[in-house]
Parts: C-alpha cells; structure tokens; sequence
C-alpha cells in the first residue's frame, strides 16, 4: 500500500539525485574547461617559445649576437619540453604526424643554428636562408596550432555552456515534475479530505469517504470515521437519556399537579355513591367540587401541552391600555379580595402582540403577585428606550440584544408589595415544574411560560426588587408601528 511519506520522501530523494546530477554535471564542465585552458596555456607557450627563437635568429645574423644562442638553446629546450608535457594536446589538435615533424623541425632548426657561427663567411648567406625558411615554417606551424587551439576552446565553452542549459532545463523540467507529481498526489487528496471535512462539519455528509489508498489517509479516515460513529451513538443515548428525564419530569410533574383534583373528585364521587340520605344541597356542593377540580385538571393539562406545542404567534396590532384592561378582566374572578390593581397605560399606545399570549403573561404575573401575598399590584406601560437594570440583583431572561437592537420599545411593568422572591431561587423561577408553593398549589409553569411568550416575541423579562419590597416583573417588547410591519390592525 502506498503512503504519503514514501511519495514525499521519493520527490525529495529525486529532486536531491538532480541536483547532484546537475553538480555533477557543472564539475565535470569546469573541469573539461580547465583542461582547455592549460591546453591552451601550453600552446601559447610554444607559441612565445617560437618567437623568442625567431628573435635570437634574427639578433644573431644582424648583430653576430653569439650570446643569444644560449637563449635560444634555452627556449629550444622549453619547446621539446612542452611538446613531451602536453603531447596529447598537440595530437589532439593537428595530429600525430604533424607533432613528429615539428619535432624535426625544432631539432634541425636548432642544428643549424648552433653550427651557424662555425662557417665559413661565404657559407653564412646559404645557411642563413636555409636558418630562416625553417623558423618562418616552425613561426607559421606554432601559429596555426593557436588558431586551432582557440577554435577549439571556443567549441568546448559552447559545448560547456550547451551542457549546462540543458542540466539547468533537465533540473527544472524534474522540479515541475515532481511538484505535480506531489501536487496530485499529495495535496489534492488533502484538499479533497478538507472538502469533506467541511462537508460532515455542515451537515452535507455523515462520514468521510475512501478517495485516496495512502496509507496515512485510509487511517485518517477510518480513525475519524469510527469516532464519529461513536459520537453520533453517544448522542443518541444522550437524547433518549434527555428524553427519558424530561418525561419523567413531565410525567412526575403531571402526576403531582392531577394527584389533588382526582383525589378530591374521587372523593366526592364516594361521598355521592355512599350517602344516599344526603340532601340535595349537599350533593350539589360535591358535584360543584367534582366540576371545579375537573376544570382545574383540564386547565393544568391545557398548561403542559402549551409549554409543549410553542404555537405561532397570532400578531396583531392592538391598543396597549385595551390589552392590560381585558386582561385584568379575565384575572380578576380569580384574585382574592382585598387585592387592589392600578392601571396606568397612555391611551394612544399601540403595539404588535399575540393578544391570547400577551393575555397569558399579564395572567400569571398579577396572580403570581396575588398569590405571593400582595394587596397593591401595579400595572404599567409606556414607550421607552431599552436600559439595563441598575440593579446588581436584576435577573434578565429572553433577548435583550433584540430589545436593544428597536428604536423603541415596550415597557410592561407588574410591580406588587408581596414578600418578593428569596434570593436562594431566583435563578429557579423561569425553569419548568419550579414553584415555591405547598404541594398541589402549582404546576411550576406559569413563570417558565411567560419566559417562553416573551422570548416568542423577541422580547426579555427583567425582575428587579423594588426599594419598598416586593417585585417588580418588566416585560419588554420591541415597539413596531402598525404600518411598518405590514400586519393587519
């Protein structure tokens, strides 16, 4: 099976092979045009050698300069010596047979140089002729070996120079190679994994797929495909956990809340099954009772399904004093007496609500006051900006930022001087099936619902504790104008 690391490794080994293949190669032309230079040195050398000789020719049949010939004896030795050194250079250039004669040239030049001054007067102008035809061949020879000496190391440079642009093109040509070879085999997998990584992460797929057969990959994939089969699985217990404690909290919270009405239906149910001599007013209570604690039972199963259910909101546009008065109407029967209301809401207010709902939160804010022991319940409303409480004690539930985010807003406040709420729970107070009262006095819903309208309405509900005692419970909702919503009025 393959593997990332073998393909990184294998495009790093090859591209560290080409370039020492170029170095290599860029050594190898140093050195051939090193080799060309000293070639080159020892055929100019052989060529000054030539002209030194041909100067102390010249010296000794102008001047009679018998010194010179020490010199040129001197230069003369320099030239075999040369042509011995460097012998395949000279081969190399005009050949074997050419070599050998210059050889011969030199040593008879040289001859009769030296045998020169020995002859007699009238010999000197034969041998003298004979001394420069031999240094004019020996000049032209040592010339012509120049000439393509020069030639030749141009050829070698270009020849170098050739070799090192198409090293330089071979080392790009395999940088490419590799880069593509690293970039399809490598990253485009990577890419494709983060693809699908972004794809699970959305919600688009449930696990990765097997796109690549490296190894590090197949792993990868299998490592995160297993841990997320294992989360998804810890999530599913985890919800039907959830579920199971939520309707054990439903179910022990409906049986809590039914257990006092049936119990009072079944008793006065035996009562009439019993009593046959009671007279008519008597049964008539026990049927009253039968009939009341019936229709506290439905209005307590009517309260669950709505905590349940969350139905969409029914907005409208409605006159605010109108909403806080019908509301108090429907409250009112049920509030003990002595319980006083004040009502103060400007006429002219209007806002956007879902009537029953609103009806609901003014509802369970005046009777949970009522039933915390108040005897002045204030209800109040105006058009204000949004402030946060003051308060260091304030408890915010639902969305203030949205509350914020109006122009303006509304501002219902239910305040009572009741006992207030004890510090201990007031963080308790909007959760479900929580309440402070004696057993089978209360579901522990009727807070959690206000929360639950409020926040339907994007509003929030601030609970601060008045300096005189009590409550003071503000909804605040966000005021649209009728014309603006395109809401019906």
């Amino acid at each position: 099976m393959s593997s990332l690391r073998s393909k990184i490794l294998g495009a790093y080994a090859i591209s560290k092979l080409t370039l020492l293949g170029f170095a290599v190669v860029v050594f190898a032309d140093l050195h051939f045009l090193n080799r060309q230079i000293e070639a080159g040195q020892a055929v100019a050398d052989l060529r000054r050698v030539a002209l030194e000789m041909r100067r102390d020719e010249k010296n000794l049949f102008l001047y009679a300069d018998l010194d010179g010939l020490k010199h040129f004896s001197d230069e003369a030795a320099e030239a075999r010596r040369l042509l011995t050194e460097f012998r395949p250079t000279f081969v190399g250039i005009v050949g074997e047979a050419r070599v050998g004669e210059l050889e011969r040239l030199i040593d008879s030049y040289v001859d009769q140089v030296r045998a020169y001054p020995g002859l007699e007067p009238r010999q000197r102008e034969a041998a003298s002729e004979a001394i420069r035809a031999q240094g004019s061949v020996l000049y032209e020879t040592t010339r012509e070996i120049l000439t393509r000496e020069r030639i030749k190391l141009a050829q070698a440079t270009n020849d170098a120079r050739d070799m090192l642009v198409i090293a330089l093109v071979a080392v790009i040509l395999i940088g490419l190679a590799g880069g593509l070879y690293l970039l399809r085999s490598v990253a485009r997998p990577l890419k494709r994994l983060e693809q699908d990584l972004v794809a699970i992460d959305e919600g688009r797929a449930n696990e990765l797929p097997r796109l690549s057969n490296d190894r590090e990959l197949r792993s990868f994939v299998d490592a995160f495909n297993a841990m997320l089969a294992h989360m998804r699985a810890q999530q599913a217990q985890a919800r039907r956990n959830e579920k199971v404690a939520a309707l054990g909290v439903l179910v022990s919270g409906v049986a809590h809340e039914l257990n006092n009405p049936l119990s009072n239906i079944s008793t006065s149910a035996q009562l009439l099954l019993e009593d046959d001599a009671a007279d008519a007013e008597m049964k008539r209570q026990w049927l009253a009772q039968i009939d009341g604690e019936t229709e506290r039972a439905r209005r307590i199963v009517r309260r669950l399904l709505d905590s349940v259910r969350k139905p969409q909101p029914n907005l409208r546009a409605h006159a605010v004093a109108e909403l806080v008065q019908s509301s108090l109407r429907l409250v009112d029967t049920q509030l003990p007496a002595g319980v006083h209301v004040c009502v103060e809401a400007p006429p002219e207010l209007e806002c956007v609500v879902d009537r029953e709902r609103i009806h609901q939160v003014l509802i369970n804010l005046v009777k949970n006051a009522a039933d915390a022991g108040a005897r002045q319940i204030s209800v109040s409303a105006a058009a204000a900006t949004w402030e946060p409480a003051s308060e260091a004690n304030a408890l915010i539930a639902g969305d203030p930022a949205a509350v914020a985010a109006a122009p303006q807003a509304l501002r219902l406040c239910v305040q009572d001087d009741g006992q207030g709420i004890p510090e201990a729970v007031r963080d308790q107070i909007f959760n479900p099936f929580f309440t402070t009262r004696a057993a089978g006095e209360g579901t522990g819903l009727g807070l959690y619902l206000v929360e639950e309208i409020v926040a339907e309405h994007a509003g929030c509900i601030v609970l601060t504790t008045p300096p005189g005692g009590g409550s003071c419970f503000s909804v605040w909702l966000p005021l649209v104008p009728p014309r603006s919503t395109g809401l019906p009025a």
